[in-house]
């Protein structure tokens, strides 16, 4: 079917992973249909979207069969059985190419699974293929367009994640954050991201960029399928449970204004009011968090930590070929060089130190709750500003991002949620409680 330019593909209603789950045990669907339905939005979404760097419709055939094939035997695997998953094309799938962003360059099919894409595969996720990054995760512009508009970015780095998810291609994604590759573009595509804690997903398959900054984490519609898909992805299956009955307890909130809000346009300005009066009239206590006087210098401290690190893990081979990479991995890569060892341990000294300051914060609130982005996505000729996420991947804590509203233009603002580093627990039954107050009004301003 010819798709008009600028013809809004987002998928509406959005079909999440808990109303599959339904379908399926009941006998309503199959794992080929459900795949058989993503790969009919592929085929007419993708020429317009450009979400794939790779696909394999034979392989994941082959798999949809070999689990309806268990289904008919009554094994089930869990919440992912059957679900098709796309995969960052930076993290490994055995038996497919991981070209980060190079579409020139010849890569062997990786010969084994990255942790995290053998974890999701035990679990019965089928993977359609690798969804497109940005080059080497960083800020040079994607082909990818965001569902909504085309003519506006996806966000980066996980554009082609955010937007396969958005428009329908898969029912969920793995991307990850160095600054705000998993909350930026989720945010801009009208789908909620999961940047968990540092160190939650393991690594291992993953070209790194920075290995104090780097994590892995989901985009879904719902931040029930974003626990399914965390749970699977981390091996531990213990979250979940949490979210199967409606959340009761108001939320204690701190509320981020200065630093992040200052940052922000007048359109996101008025949608956090806005959203703030829906939440307090819900019942949750909201106050003005007041941020420790050091944050004032995170995002120096945050571009000179993975300025120097990816410099360090990605130099040689960018000498070896500079030709071949965008302007802004370059300027990276470039500046990263002049990074003293005496700067890259500084900043160092400053992500120990500010992580206990920021702590202090949760002794008043459950969570914290800024806007995602300073505004709706902007044109093609940028991935947006990362300068609201940086903090959450500085410091490590874990951050979910949740749409809200849509503007006047016809595109999605959000908000993101931040916990506890080590009480995500409480983060999750805030962030369900938050989702049940402000999702149905972002439906009905979808269906609308």
């Amino acid at each position: 079917m010819h798709q008009k330019p600028n013809m809004n593909l987002f998928q509406t209603p959005p079909q999440t992973i808990t109303d599959i789950q339904v379908a399926m045990k009941a006998g309503q669907l199959t794992c080929g249909e459900l795949l058989e339905t993503c790969f009919e939005q592929i085929k007419q979404k993708e020429p317009l979207l450009h979400a794939w760097a790779y696909l394999d419709e034979e392989s994941a055939f082959q798999q949809a069969e070999t689990l309806d094939q268990e289904l008919k035997q009554g094994k089930w695997r869990g919440p992912l059985h059957g679900i098709p998953v796309g995969i960052k094309d930076i993290i490994d799938v055995k038996g497919m190419p991981t070209k980060a962003g190079f579409p020139e360059r010849e890569d062997s099919p990786a010969i084994r699974d990255a942790t995290v894409v053998e974890n999701l595969r035990i679990e019965g996720a089928i993977f359609p293929g690798k969804t497109v990054t940005t080059q080497l995760a960083c800020f040079d512009p994607p082909p990818t367009r965001n569902p909504w508009n085309q003519e506006q970015t996806p966000g980066g780095s996980s554009s082609g994640s955010a937007a396969a998810v958005a428009a329908g291609m898969c029912l969920a994604a793995v991307g990850t954050q160095t600054g705000g590759s998993i909350i930026r573009p989720a945010s801009f595509c009208g789908v909620a991201g999961l940047k968990p804690t540092y160190g939650m997903v393991d690594r291992q398959g993953l070209i790194l960029l920075s290995e104090h900054l780097d994590h892995i984490g989901p985009i879904a519609h719902t931040l029930t399928d974003l626990v399914m898909m965390l749970d699977a992805m981390t091996d531990q299956a213990t979250y979940l449970p949490l979210l199967i009955e409606p959340v009761k307890e108001a939320p204690r909130i701190g509320w981020l204004s200065d630093f992040f809000e200052s940052k922000a346009d007048e359109t996101m300005r008025q949608a956090m009011a806005i959203t703030r009066q829906k939440l307090e009239a819900a019942g949750a206590t909201v106050k003005n968090g007041e941020l420790p006087a050091e944050f004032a210098s995170i995002l120096e401290n945050h571009l000179n930590l993975m300025q120097y690190e990816m410099a360090q893990n990605l130099g040689k081979d960018y000498e070896q070929e500079p030709d071949a990479y965008g302007t802004a991995i370059s300027q990276v890569l470039d500046a990263g060089r002049a990074v003293t060892d005496e700067m890259y341990q500084a900043s160092l000294n400053y992500q120990t130190q500010i992580a206990p300051q920021m702590r202090k914060l949760f002794s008043r609130y459950e969570i914290l709750i800024s806007p995602a982005t300073v505004g709706a996505a902007p044109d093609i000729s940028t991935t947006g500003d990362p300068s609201l996420n940086a903090p959450w991947s500085m410091t490590g804590f874990p951050t979910i991002s949740i749409p809200v509203t849509v503007t006047e233009q016809g595109l999605p603002l959000a908000i993101q949620i931040t916990g506890h580093p080590d009480k995500f627990d409480d983060l999750l039954l805030a962030a369900q409680w938050c989702e049940d107050v402000l999702r149905p009004g972002y439906l009905e301003q979808i269906l609308s």
